[in-house]
């Protein structure tokens, strides 16, 4: 998986030329526009429109909410709901879905070496978001998701919608309306 950190589909998607799969770096800034800060959902619609210009296979783009080089969502922005609208996403939408350990801990550190918290001393099963992560990825493998393409149904400034196969997801970055 090749990395070029920048949020410019035409420069990122440049290195699909010689590396076949990207973290999608545009994408990743695209859902902190929206979950992290509010921006309307239709960036992410104008994002994979963006992503197809520039991109040889969108679907061989890695697509992730938080990593190792940069402060977490909850470091930033500490809902809950938002950050579970967020990895929802990221793990059912176009691409290859890529989940940072400690997300599903709930864990909140801020720039590299805060984001890199320790695990092992913290795993809790009960975790709300853990609990989340293991009903999403349920859904994702009973419905075969991965066998089916996406096909946006409805975007909007605050409700995102669309299908893997017979897989429905809608999400929303309006959690006080």
């Amino acid at each position: 998986m090749g990395e070029c950190f920048n949020g410019m589909d035409s420069y990122v998607g440049d290195y699909q030329n010689y590396v076949t799969a990207l973290f999608n770096y545009p994408m990743y800034y695209t859902i902190k526009d929206v979950w992290m800060y509010g921006k309307s959902m239709r960036n992410i619609a104008d994002r994979w429109s963006q992503n197809n210009q520039h991109f040889r296979d969108v679907d061989a783009l890695g697509i992730f909410v938080d990593n190792h080089d940069n402060s977490r969502f909850l470091y930033t922005n500490g809902d809950h709901r938002l950050f579970k609208s967020a990895l929802a996403f990221a793990l059912t939408a176009r691409g290859i879905p890529f989940f940072y350990y400690g997300s599903e801990q709930g864990f909140a550190g801020g720039n590299d070496p805060f984001n890199r918290e320790v695990m092992w001393r913290n795993f809790d099963r009960n975790h709300d978001i853990f609990k989340f992560i293991q009903t999403i990825n349920n859904a994702r493998k009973t419905q075969g998701v991965v066998n089916h393409a996406f096909a946006e149904k409805w975007v909007d400034d605050t409700l995102y919608a669309y299908t893997r196969g017979p897989f429905f997801v809608a999400l929303t970055n309006n959690v006080n309306g």
